[in-house]
């Protein structure tokens, strides 16, 4: 919101925050020039900027505007996703270009796109990779790429794409089967799962998640033990996934303990120790807890790997000590134990503050849990203020039913930042009506746009009229998101108004829907009037009807059905002369 005031007046682009230069818009952009836009570029790169993909997208443009820069090594690395080798060529080779490529975040392109594809399948040219082997020197230089890689290109390697494949954030299905085939197999640099030390899992620590029983049981304990107290504090593991080690490592049958051991009285020194977990199981925590008060120490132990049989005696003993419910403290620290909590025992919980709300609202939580705590919040009397708002629309926003809906104030929307597009159709028309009342003080001014673009899902055809006069340049990603009928309504020159400069990207998606339905129902001769080679329109000579599809009156806007009925005038007039 701040940019575009901040941009025009600030000579030294580098005393921008880095908060100011994350809210660059391609309407600003046109309005400051090519080399101011590099200068910012440049800014944002040496201050590790991070930009969302509709802004990257625009920002590769007005930076090779006038030609590829020589310099181009000195920009983002995000923006070498939205370039290609050829564009790279002048300033370095194509292996160059995919070392650096492999550097970005590859998480800014949807895995399916086909942008995403097809960097993927340049970047395996280029390294002249015609099978499905990828030799370790590669395998660095596709970086972040090899987490694209299919089964077959990971059974084919030998394990030499293992260290690359640990940093990756997920896992296809048969993705994941051929790397538990390679690890078990032993034939990698790594050798079998047997001989590893806790260097060996520390340096493979990113895949430790996929590792099954089958896995787990045949590597050393000692090696799971020494990884679990030197590297495990320093893992991207979360507690959960610890807390399968420990499971791996506590005996397969439990003895009915008679009574705590007496090397095993849980003291002061043993509640402050994380590894914990490893010396106890599920009935020798029963019995050692039972004359112990966790009361000062339920909050510290719950970040204990502790597993999900032991985790079942921590929640016996917290019931026991809080028999009247939870203290408002403690409520926060309960990840943990929510596989175990019902939706009844959390419409009893003391949600006392918007604060709390967020705190909560960032658990683990299924949709059951999550719509019980917002409903039990506001049954509390609590207000839907802003950092309420925030909390919810971050994950539970589509929760919401049109009852709380109706209760969020205008005003309070002023400050929230949400984003309904994944909601239903009844959801995005409610906010976007509050939306517009709320921002309807900046109609007039260009900070409107980028206030009001979240909610566009919900605007009738009207606004987006009124909007396509208003110099906007809307992505091809929100047009996309627009309600069906609003977007059916709108003719060429009204869509041309509303991309503005992005009307180009509009020819990448006419084969997808909406995009694809829109333009059946145009005329080709309109749609030619863009200049920009759209094909599918309707022909001379076809007639187009509309005809409403009626829905119940509880589910979305009316949509349009488009029928082409082609008019032949001499069968008509030969039909006719026979009557």
């Amino acid at each position: 919101m701040f940019f575009s005031d901040v941009i025009k007046t600030e000579p030294d682009l580098s005393r921008l925050s880095h908060s100011v230069l994350q809210g660059y818009t391609c309407a600003v952009a046109n309005e400051i020039g090519t080399e101011r836009v590099q200068q910012l570029a440049k800014v944002m790169k040496r201050k590790n900027v991070q930009l969302g993909e509709d802004q990257l997208s625009c920002l590769v443009k007005m930076v090779t505007l006038n030609g590829i820069p020589n310099d181009l090594d000195s920009y983002p690395k995000d923006l070498l996703l939205f370039l290609s080798p050829s564009d790279y060529a002048a300033t370095g080779s194509c292996r160059q270009y995919f070392a650096n490529v492999g550097k970005a975040n590859l998480d800014l392109l949807q895995r399916e796109s086909s942008k995403r594809k097809q960097l993927l399948l340049e970047a395996l040219a280029c390294l002249k990779i015609s099978g499905t082997q990828v030799n370790k020197e590669n395998a660095e230089i596709l970086g972040h790429l090899v987490c694209d890689l299919g089964e077959e290109y990971i059974r084919s390697s030998g394990g030499s794409l293992l260290t690359q494949l640990s940093q990756c954030e997920s896992f296809q299905p048969d993705q994941e089967e051929a790397i538990k085939s390679v690890i078990s197999s032993g034939n990698t640099t790594f050798g079998h799962p047997s001989v590893w030390s806790a260097s060996t899992l520390n340096e493979l620590s990113g895949l430790i998640p996929l590792f099954d029983h089958s896995i787990l049981q045949k590597i050393p304990k000692n090696a799971l033990t020494l990884w679990l107290k030197n590297f495990a504090h320093d893992s991207p593991l979360s507690r959960e996934q610890l807390a399968t080690i420990v499971e791996e490592l506590l005996p397969s049958r439990h003895k009915r303990a008679s009574g705590c051991p007496e090397n095993k009285k849980i003291t002061e020194a043993v509640l402050n120790n994380d590894l914990m977990p490893l010396d106890y199981t599920p009935e020798e925590l029963r019995a050692c807890l039972k004359n112990v008060s966790l009361k000062n120490h339920f909050s510290q132990i719950l970040t204990y790997a502790f597993s999900n049989e032991q985790l079942v005696v921590l929640k016996e003993k917290l019931d026991e000590a809080y028999p009247d419910g939870y203290p408002a403290s403690l409520i926060p620290r309960l990840a943990p134990l929510l596989t175990f909590t019902t939706v009844e025992e959390i419409s009893k919980w003391k949600i006392t503050s918007p604060d709390m709300l967020a705190a909560l609202l960032e658990l683990p939580l299924r949709n059951e849990q999550a719509d019980a705590l917002i409903k039990r919040y506001v049954a509390l009397g609590n207000p839907l203020n802003a950092t309420a708002l925030n909390a919810i629309g971050r994950k539970h926003l589509c929760l919401l039913d049109a009852t709380l809906l109706n209760m969020i104030d205008s005003n309070s929307l002023k400050l929230a930042s949400l984003n309904p597009s994944a909601c239903s159709q009844p959801t995005k028309d409610i906010l976007y009506a509050k939306a517009k009342r709320a921002f309807s003080d900046q109609h007039h001014l260009p900070s409107y746009y980028l206030l009001i673009e979240p909610y566009l899902g919900g605007a009738p055809g009207v606004d987006l009229r009124a909007l396509s006069k208003d110099n906007v340049n809307m992505t091809v990603h929100t047009l996309m998101k627009l309600r069906k009928d609003s977007l059916m309504s709108l003719t060429p020159a009204e869509v041309k108004g509303l991309l503005g400069e992005n009307l180009d990207d509009l020819v990448k998606w006419q084969n997808k829907s909406p995009i694809r339905e829109w333009i059946q129902t145009r005329k080709q001769t309109e749609l030619d009037e863009l200049g920009i080679a759209l094909t599918g329109g309707t022909q001379e000579g076809y007639i187009i009807v509309v005809t409403p599809q009626f829905q119940p009156p509880s589910s979305a806007p009316l949509g349009t059905v488009a029928m082409m009925v082609h008019l032949l005038p001499a069968l008509l007039l030969s039909f006719l002369m026979m009557t």
